[in-house]
């Protein structure tokens, strides 16, 4: 039983080592065709005469991913737990992009090592529209530095931090495709907004919770920042432990106090006090205290891009050495279907 529970660490062990060698590219065309499958999938209640019931048509694939996610390492595990292993292992590797992570942060700190400021701008800008969409007007190697912080700090909480913890949460690869499944409905809510040229606004999750409460927690915005609300506060005390505690915590309080409904935020303000950015006032990359923090900090800017890069690194060290333990002890939910 005690090896059973080490599976999921092992698993994890494996996705990780695997991972640092394999290219991004790997798993470009089955995202592609992922997405693709996953828009099929989808079905429009509101032209099926159900509009009430419309906010909870993200779920449709999401069940049906996990329904049958759930029935295949079933049938793999009756066949050979290494069969189910090596299942959970290709799932993790596909969720996860540190290396993707990585290798663009490193070859940007390159690139302004040699003073090539535009081909930095274009690799950050490129990664950043990728992601989230976002164009964000750059002049100045600073400015780059912080919007590339700002950005990451959220691509590395749901692009690895989130998938770990609920890797070896929930048994099996069942929470991995929960979390997956709710942060593609997240992104595919943001762009069907986007693909109406901003027709209507957007409202804030603060402005959904006190328009419809029971509506906005089952949305998957709601859904995704529950998931993410350990992990995220995991994250930013690993961030503090490996940094200073104590600036970690007040950055961390300062800008909780502006944002009820952000994960990111938060986060985000204790990852730039660690690398001696701004402190606790940037949970806002156009607030008047990450432009004071940009020009005040120009010099360091490639420095705070390493520093981050490599605070980043040692957190995920951390995570795994604390998962071995646990896993050592016995601690790691059962891999048994």
């Amino acid at each position: 039983m005690q090896r059973v529970k080490a599976l999921s660490y092992l698993a994890l062990l494996i996705a990780v080592v695997c991972e640092t060698f394999l290219s991004d590219g790997v798993f470009t065309r089955l995202r592609s065709k992922v997405n693709s499958f996953n828009h099929e999938l989808e079905i429009n209640l509101e032209a099926l005469g159900a509009p009430g019931y419309a906010h909870l048509q993200w779920l449709v694939p999401m069940l049906i991913w996990v329904l049958g996610v759930y029935f295949l390492y079933q049938v793999l595990w009756v066949i050979s737990p290494l069969a189910a292993g090596f299942f959970a292992v290709f799932l993790l590797l596909y969720g996860l992009r540190f290396r993707h992570f990585a290798v663009v942060f490193t070859n940007a700190q390159l690139f302004l090592n040699q003073g090539d400021f535009f081909r930095a701008r274009e690799l950050l800008l490129i990664w950043m529209k990728e992601y989230d969409g976002s164009e964000p007007v750059v002049h100045r190697p600073s400015e780059l530095v912080f919007q590339a912080i700002y950005h990451g700090t959220e691509r590395a909480l749901r692009q690895y931090f989130s998938l770990f913890f609920w890797f070896l949460a929930l048994p099996g690869p069942m929470g991995l495709v929960v979390y997956l499944m709710t942060h593609w409905s997240v992104i595919r809510e943001r762009d069907e907004w986007l693909a109406q040229a901003f027709a209507h606004e957007r409202p804030s999750m603060q402005e959904a919770w006190e328009a419809n409460k029971l509506k906005a927690a089952i949305s998957p915005r709601f859904v995704l920042f529950a998931m993410e609300w350990l992990p995220a506060r995991l994250l930013a005390f690993t961030v503090g432990l490996v940094a200073q505690l104590d600036d970690a915590a007040l950055a961390w309080r300062t800008a909780k106090n502006h944002s009820r409904f952000s994960n990111r935020a938060p986060l985000t303000a204790v990852f730039f006090t660690a690398v001696g950015l701004v402190g606790g006032a940037a949970f806002d990359a156009a607030s008047k205290a990450a432009t004071e923090g940009q020009l005040l900090n120009e010099e360091n800017q490639v420095q705070a891009l390493q520093q981050f890069r490599q605070l980043v690194f040692k957190c995920a060290v951390v995570w795994l050495a604390v998962a071995f333990a646990f896993a050592l002890f016995g601690w790691l939910p059962s891999s048994l279907p």
